[in-house]
């Protein structure tokens, strides 16, 4: 019984032969199906249109040196579905629904820069000029959110400074009716208080003076770019009137096309091996019944 058991699965196992057998029967399968899938790779690659891109990097709006808005909350803010008008979708070849909407910041291939307040855009499409009047809107829309965000900041600067100089110009006033101390020895200790009190107060007006000016001359600094100023683009949009091949891979079509009917060939003719097999023993489980 162990013999016999031993004898099965040494005819079970699998040899070198075998398999060189299998794949001198698989020739012809293999060659006819690695034939079609490199028509099919040919036709594919040469179906699929040329693609160009326009690429541009933004710096995020400041004001007074600190952003407006930090580039990843930029990033995750486009994502959102109602993020783009309807007419940059439209400009950019998109049908306008909410699904639209949600792929759309995909297509923009955003990426975010770590070391600075910068997020690159780069969008394809089958012409230069597609591809940069889609660039266009959707910069336009980028800019008019950060300026939005932009806008209540400044202004909140902007009246602080007006205080000051509200303050600055009432002391200022002040300092004007302060009358100028002059020594005198014959002076009573009550008139050399007075005007000693008087120097006091003249003195401090004076300090504010000073801390007032420096306050606003600070502040007017910052209110001035580079400290405050709106979004903008680091260089021109950069779209070259050369074709984008990221889509149209030759090597990648050629190898994949290749592996692809190596593959076929063999399960084809793995399949017309088992098949007959699998007939003769149902054949056979019916002979036996019978």
């Amino acid at each position: 019984m162990t013999t016999q058991s031993q004898q099965q699965v040494e005819d079970d196992e699998i040899s070198l032969i075998d398999i060189l057998l299998f794949l001198k029967a698989s020739g012809r399968n293999v060659f006819i199906s690695t034939i079609v899938c490199l028509l099919i790779g040919v036709a594919n690659y040469f179906a699929v249109p040329k693609m160009y891109e326009a690429t541009a990097t933004i710096q995020m709006a400041m004001v007074a040196g600190e952003v407006v808005e930090m580039p990843a909350t930029l990033l995750e803010k486009i994502k959102l579905p109602l993020f783009f008008s309807s007419a940059a979708l439209q400009v950019c070849g998109s049908d306008g629904n909410l699904s639209s909407h949600s792929k759309f910041a995909d297509k923009l291939n955003p990426a975010i820069n770590k070391a600075a307040p910068l997020i690159s855009l780069s969008v394809q499409a089958r012409s230069t000029q597609e591809a940069r009047a889609c660039l266009d809107a959707v910069i336009s829309e980028i800019q008019k959110s950060q300026n939005d965000l932009a806008k209540p900041v400044f202004e909140q600067k902007k009246q602080k400074l007006t205080h000051l100089s509200d303050l600055l110009k009432a002391a200022e006033e002040m300092a004007k009716s302060f009358p100028v101390t002059m020594a005198n020895k014959n002076a009573t200790d009550a008139q050399f208080s007075a005007r000693a009190l008087v120097t006091s107060a003249n003195i401090a007006n004076f300090s504010q003076i000073s801390d007032l000016r420096r306050s606003i001359n600070n502040m007017e600094a910052e209110l001035m770019p580079p400290l405050t100023q709106p979004p903008s683009l680091v260089a021109p949009v950069y779209a070259p009137e050369v074709s984008n091949n990221k889509n149209k891979r030759p090597v990648f079509t050629l190898g994949l096309s290749l592996a692809l009917g190596v593959f076929l060939g063999l399960l084809i003719t793995g399949v017309q091996r088992v098949v007959p097999e699998i007939r003769r023993q149902m054949r056979e489980a019916e002979a036996k019944r019978v």
